[in-house]
């Protein structure tokens, strides 16, 4: 699977995580998106076929309400994401293939899968 790491994130820590896991992923730094815009890097990483991995709400609440690609949260410290992941990286794979558009939040215990909508402002 293919994943894009935003800036809020320790794309170091999780990058070598999801690569040993057999995954291919990148930063947004690495992508030249450093300091764009959320939709932007939303946008990149739906038109690559990769999933976007966050810790951003405000981004997150935009893509809840209007939803395209594939947008992970993550409900957690930035020291707790590889820990996080460790914990749901089959069950979120397995999601995220099985769902081609939504948001997932990863918490502690369960990954919540939020269908698409499109609502107008």
């Amino acid at each position: 699977m293919r994943f894009v790491l935003d800036e809020d994130v320790d794309a170091q820590l999780l990058g070598s995580f999801l690569r040993q896991r057999g995954h291919e992923c990148w930063s947004v730094v690495e992508a030249g998106l450093g300091g764009a815009d959320d939709d932007a890097v939303a946008i990149y990483a739906d038109d690559r076929d990769a999933v976007l991995i966050t810790h951003d709400a405000d981004a997150t609440r935009r893509r809840r309400k209007f939803t395209f690609g594939r947008h992970v949260f993550l409900r957690c410290h930035q020291l707790e994401a590889v820990e996080l992941l460790e914990i749901h990286i089959d069950e979120l794979v397995t999601q995220v293939e099985h769902h081609n558009i939504g948001v997932f939040e990863l918490g502690r215990t369960a990954i919540v899968f939020r269908p698409p909508r499109y609502e107008i402002d």
